[in-house]
């Protein structure tokens, strides 16, 4: 069975899941129960695929029953900053599959924020278990998980960069892509895209940014694209707040500027520990500062790919050791 953050539309998230499912494939899985938002699961069709409503407590706990192993792909979904409920949902699959005595996979997942005192211990509780394996998206989720107790914990990177074996190719742009969630005051930083020949389009990856785009478009004239990947595969650079944009940047070479994300500064800085594209604050400023620093800039992304396929490597032979194991 395979859970995450999947059926919302959310770029990131579904490219993670799109990657969970092509490497339980790889590893010779004959079928793969998923976790999926209600409305999504009539219209999935896919070989080896049975979607299942993420809600349906009875469908979820035959999954669990029928399945070799439990799996969550990637994202940061052991937080709390979204929500506690959020946190102990997710925790009680584990909980539930460690009773029914199915090795669970945390593959690729990052730890934290965990601001609750109940957060830290179900996480602590969790690593903690013999059948639980933890592969790290980045070093302080893997060094955290080691503090607390981790049974089985290795350092990975993160699912999306499989994902480079099939992005489309697209003729590079004089574009910046904004991928904002949030509005922001944007003067100065089309200003500064114009002083360098960009221009500027906003790119929202999830529905869920979709307003604050409409609303930043109507006040600043800008466009909006309705090809969230392809837009950010041809820019010269992105400013995201997402992570995943700004790891899609750089898989294709484009710098791309960070706005207060904790998660892309812990992942990017054991790859580019001096960069520069890091805003703590979302200050127009700031970014615009970024930008003149970045523009004629190129990532190197090899070191991230070499890294996947390790990690992808080592966790086809787990599902094969776990499966069998569990069959025997």
């Amino acid at each position: 069975m395979l859970f995450g953050y999947y059926g919302y539309d959310n770029l990131g998230d579904e490219l993670l899941c799109e990657e969970s499912i092509r490497l339980l494939k790889e590893a010779r899985l004959d079928r793969i129960y998923l976790l999926l938002k209600r409305d999504k699961v009539k219209d999935f069709s896919q070989p080896q695929i049975v979607p299942i409503d993420r809600f349906n407590p009875f469908k979820i706990l035959m999954a669990i029953a029928k399945s070799d192993v439990i799996v969550c792909g990637g994202g940061g979904i052991l937080q709390d900053q979204t929500s506690v409920k959020s946190l102990l949902y997710y925790a009680s699959i584990v909980l539930t599959s460690l009773m029914f005595r199915k090795p669970v996979l945390l593959l690729a997942n990052s730890l934290g924020p965990l601001k609750h005192k109940l957060s830290k211990c179900v996480v602590r509780f969790l690593l903690s278990k013999k059948n639980v394996f933890f592969i790290a998206r980045d070093e302080v989720s893997y060094r955290y998980a080691r503090i607390v107790g981790a049974k089985n914990a290795s350092l990975g990177t993160d699912l999306a960069i499989g994902a480079i074996e099939r992005l489309p190719n697209c003729e590079k742009q004089k574009k910046i892509s904004l991928c904002l969630k949030s509005e922001l005051k944007l003067d100065i930083v089309i200003e500064t895209a114009k002083l360098y020949g960009f221009e500027t389009i906003l790119v929202p990856l999830s529905p869920q940014d979709r307003p604050a785009c409409e609303k930043m478009a109507r006040k600043y004239g800008l466009s909006i694209s309705n090809e969230s990947m392809k837009e950010i595969l041809r820019s010269s650079l992105v400013v995201s707040q997402r992570f995943h944009g700004c790891l899609l940047a750089c898989l294709v070479g484009s710098p791309f500027v960070s706005l207060n994300s904790s998660k892309s500064r812990r992942f990017f800085e054991r790859y580019f520990p001096k960069y520069e594209g890091f805003c703590a604050k979302e200050d127009p400023t700031q970014i615009a500062l970024a930008i003149a620093k970045l523009s004629n800039s190129r990532l190197e992304s090899s070191r991230m790919i070499e890294d996947f396929k390790k990690m992808r490597d080592d966790v086809i032979a787990l599902l094969k050791t776990l499966t069998k194991r569990k069959r025997g």
